[in-house]
C-alpha cells in the first residue's frame, strides 16, 4: 500500500480495468484482505478503585486520520496525551475494501487498506474510526477483481435487440 495520501488526500492504489469503457458497479466484484498490520497503542494503569487495571490508549508517534466516508478524504487527527484525557481505544481491526468514492460506473477500482481504530476521542466527546496508513497500518493487501458472470449488460443489450432467438438462446443458458 502507498507510503501516504493521493494528491487528493484521499488513500489507496488504482488498478486499472481492462478496455477504455466504464464498467457499472453491479458488474464488478472485489474480494480484498489485509495482512501485516501494525497497532500503536500504549497502556495506561489505573489508580481508580474498582476500575480496569489497564487501559488501551492511542499513541502520538504515528500518524492517524479521520475518513470522509462518502469523499473518502483523509484529515490529520492528534490524540489527546494528557492525562486523565488520554483517546481510549476500544477496538483495532484491518480493513481492506473497494473505495468506491460515490461513483457507479469505473476504468478503475481503489482498493482502500488501513488500520482502523475505534476511539473514544475525549476532547470530542464521541466515538469515531481512526485510520493508520502504509507501514504505519496496513503494508499487504492480496485482493481479486472480476466481472460477474451474466452481468445486467449482457441481458440488457439481449432484450433491447428484440431477437427472439437470442433470447431464447439466453434463457436456455441460464444468461438471462
Amino acid at each position: 500500500m502507498p507510503a501516504g495520501l493521493n494528491a487528493d488526500n484521499t488513500y489507496g492504489v488504482d488498478i486499472d480495468l481492462p478496455g477504455i469503457d466504464a464498467i457499472p458497479e453491479s458488474a464488478l466484484g472485489v474480494v480484498a484482505k489485509a495482512f501485516i498490520m501494525n497497532v500503536n497503542l500504549f497502556l495506561v494503569p489505573s489508580d481508580i478503585v474498582f476500575s480496569y487495571a489497564m487501559s488501551w490508549c492511542m499513541n502520538n508517534s504515528f500518524t492517524f486520520y479521520e475518513r470522509n466516508e462518502v469523499t473518502g478524504v483523509m484529515t490529520v487527527w492528534t490524540p489527546n496525551m494528557s492525562a486523565p484525557d488520554y483517546d481510549a481505544c476500544l477496538s483495532v481491526y484491518p480493513v481492506a475494501i473497494w473505495d468506491k468514492l460515490g461513483q457507479t460506473n469505473f476504468t478503475a477500482i481503489r482498493l482502500f487498506a488501513a488500520t482502523c481504530y475505534l476511539v473514544y476521542d475525549q476532547s470530542a466527546g464521541t466515538y469515531k474510526k481512526i485510520y493508520s496508513i502504509g507501514s504505519q497500518g496496513i503494508e499487504k493487501v492480496d485482493y481479486a477483481i472480476y466481472m460477474k458472470r451474466y452481468s445486467n449488460i449482457t441481458e440488457r443489450a439481449i432484450r433491447r435487440s428484440g431477437d427472439s432467438m437470442a433470447i431464447a438462446e439466453a434463457v436456455s443458458m441460464g444468461v438471462v
